[in-house]
């Protein structure tokens, strides 16, 4: 891949808990993300896929390896990348308005232009007029479509979104994937998803990656190959689409099943 737009090279996290135990998540992860691509990494329960997004945006220092965006050294968390947590209820501050919430994530510009942006962000996720009411006056469909507008509000390069349908109904996880997916399609940024929902990541994504048990490494790299845009009544009914699901699914259980020594 010419010029990815992020690459972690080697990277290894080690957490120490508060006994003073130590436990190795990640051991020589290495991947790329090109410009304007879709990526998802999926992988069993307690691999660190949390813990690997949170060292590839710069907010947890990583024990060896190194995380490069845009050509450079991340040390801290970048200007170009945006985040997106699971747990919208926690990630938007109560007291604000949505419309200062989405603010947020563009205190560098100027309040004409902020305004602007924010006036923008909140269109493309389906919230005008919205921007005075408050993140407990919402549904949780629309909190996260609030945060996520927060996330795109600066024009990130890199989108990272950690789980950020898991506390949502099936109903509005597929709607709120399809916002993603067209917001996508429409603008020039690069994502990197973690899921533990293997349709998901398949639907989203050009490429997923398949995290082992920990300490995880990369086990397997699945292309998508299907076509775009997508469509939730056409896309999953596709029998690629069953094919690339179930040879996901299949890796992401080898994996689980190893981490228990089971053949």
């Amino acid at each position: 891949m010419a010029d990815p737009v992020l690459s972690l090279d080697h990277l290894s996290v080690t957490l120490t808990g508060r006994d003073g135990s130590v436990t190795e998540v990640t051991a020589d992860v290495s991947l790329e993300v090109g410009e304007h691509e879709f990526v998802s990494i999926v992988g069993p329960s307690g691999s660190g896929k949390t813990t690997l997004l949170r060292a590839a945006s710069g907010l947890r220092r990583p024990t060896a390896g190194k995380v490069r965006f845009a050509g450079r050294d991340v040390n801290g968390v970048p200007p170009g990348i945006s985040v997106v947590f699971q747990e919208y209820n926690k990630s938007l501050f109560p007291w604000l308005s949505i419309g200062r919430n989405v603010a947020m994530g563009a205190r560098r510009l100027p309040p004409p232009a902020r305004a602007e942006h924010v006036t923008d962000a909140l269109h493309k996720v389906g919230l005008d007029g919205f921007a005075s009411r408050y993140p407990w006056e919402l549904s949780g469909g629309m909190q996260q479509r609030a945060a996520l507008a927060r996330a795109l509000v600066s024009d990130p390069q890199l989108l990272m979104m950690d789980e950020p349908f898991a506390s949502v109904d099936a109903l509005t996880r597929g709607h709120l994937e399809d916002v993603v997916a067209d917001l996508w399609e429409r603008s020039s940024f690069a994502s990197l998803l973690v899921t533990h929902d293997v349709g998901e990541a398949v639907y989203l994504s050009d490429r997923v990656l398949v995290l082992s048990a920990r300490p995880s490494r990369v086990l397997a790299e699945i292309t998508v190959d299907l076509p775009r845009p997508r469509s939730q009544s056409h896309t999953r009914q596709l029998s690629r689409f069953v094919e690339l699901e179930a040879q996901v699914l299949e890796r992401v259980e080898e994996a689980g099943r190893a981490a228990v020594g089971i053949d």
